[in-house]
């Protein structure tokens, strides 16, 4: 029995299978869903992309989309509301498992002194604007910063710009008050230059991760130097495509075979769309602050209170 099914096709479907058999795994190749095969799937470009994601959720796989050509944050929420709990439903996202990031995350995770107090991400992009691709290029940018911040996002404040030509938002800047930690998320699309930086600020330091630099893409800044700030580069493994693939690839495996992971991803992700939510409130109200209205899964275990005896017949 294969480990992993691979459905579709696609660079990205492409990638994680040769990066996945080179590891050892047992990869099979398929164009439609064996209800018979319990395997982890990994879909790419496919006819009817979305009905077979639907299926393959629906009889329980874990289900990694590798193509997003076809999801809308509707229909991103709409998988998630038929995910059981213990199911890994991961979405690709080369910006998250971005290597920067991922060292940066394990700093986060393993010292309490990189816990952020706040984030700034900055996402430009040349592409052309329009109505699907900055609703989505902005839910990507929600869904990192959540990540980072692990955190409940509590008030969502938004303005954008307005192209009136293609009837779409040239620029989108979103403020999320989480719990413990404030975010500044801009996101510009036909801007003339690409740009992906990310600000970690901790309360002792700051660490800046430019999601464009191969060599070096984070860089510390000690807030603690005795005269002025004092920086230095760090280096990570290049953001090949090959790497991506492999961050990502090994993060749903691990979601797999770990419920929990699972868990606090579809918990991500359901933060991040209930984000993206206020945010289009706040920007139909004129950039009013809007309360994030986030469903958490609930757990599969309830404590029962306030049992009493049944008499006996």
């Amino acid at each position: 029995m294969a480990d992993v099914t691979v459905l579709g096709g696609g660079e990205e479907a492409r990638i994680s299978s040769e990066m996945l058999a080179r590891a050892g795994f047992a990869v099979q190749h398929a164009f439609e869903l064996d209800p018979r095969d319990p395997s982890p799937v990994i879909i790419g470009e496919v006819s009817g992309a979305l009905h077979v994601a639907r299926e393959a959720v629906e009889q329980g796989r874990h289900v990694l989309m590798a193509a997003t050509h076809f999801l809308t944050p509707e229909r991103l929420a709409s998988l998630f509301d038929i995910r059981h709990r213990s199911q890994a439903l991961f979405v690709w996202n080369a910006r998250r498992y971005h290597p920067g990031f991922r060292l940066v995350s394990s700093l986060i995770e393993t010292d309490a002194g990189w816990q952020p107090r706040y984030l700034r991400h900055e996402s430009l992009s040349m592409d052309a604007p329009s109505g699907p691709s900055v609703r989505w290029s902005s839910l990507e940018a929600i869904a990192l910063v959540t990540a980072l911040a692990n955190d409940e996002p509590q008030i969502a404040t938004a303005s954008a710009l307005i192209n009136a030509k293609r009837n779409a938002p040239d620029l989108v800047t979103m403020k999320v008050a989480y719990k413990n930690v404030e975010a500044l998320v801009v996101v510009g699309l036909g801007e003339g230059i690409e740009r992906h930086e990310t600000l970690i600020a901790a309360p002792t330091r700051k660490v800046l991760v430019d999601g464009l630099s191969h060599s070096a893409p984070v860089r510390v800044i000690d807030d603690e130097a005795l005269y002025e700030p004092v920086a230095r580069w760090l280096s990570c493994p290049t953001a090949s495509p090959h790497e991506l693939a492999r961050q990502q690839c090994i993060a749903f495996l691990e979601a797999t075979a770990q419920p929990s992971c699972a868990k606090q991803e579809a918990a991500m992700w359901l933060r991040s769309l209930a984000t993206l939510d206020a945010v289009e409130r706040s920007l139909a109200s004129e950039g009013a602050g809007m309360l994030v209205r986030a469903e958490m899964p609930q757990p599969a275990i309830r404590v029962l209170t306030d049992l009493r005896p049944v008499p006996a017949a």
